[in-house]
């Protein structure tokens, strides 16, 4: 089962290189720290199909919560995160 679930906060919005998908910058928490110096949290690229998640790219503000249920897919040797439902809290 390829299966992704992430709750987390918005830190941008870009606008794709094609008009196929927009990428939402998600702020997510990590499970643990290995190092002392390390951050908490970790920021994960997640790409929206812009045509399906037209109304909801519009309400997304930086700072909001976010919960995503996705895929993932490879394209040119690449992992990629593909948001199939978008739910902003």
């Amino acid at each position: 089962m390829n299966f992704i679930a992430i709750i987390g906060i918005v830190k941008g919005l870009m606008k794709g290189k094609t008009n196929e998908y927009d990428v939402l910058k998600v702020k997510v928490d990590k499970p643990f720290i290995e190092k002392d110096c390390e951050d908490w949290y970790e920021l994960i690229d997640v790409n929206l199909d812009s045509a399906i998640f037209k109304r909801e790219i519009k309400s997304i503000k930086n700072g909001a919560i976010v919960g995503i249920k996705g895929r993932i897919s490879q394209k040119d040797n690449q992992m990629l995160l593909i948001g199939e439902r978008l739910q902003v809290y």
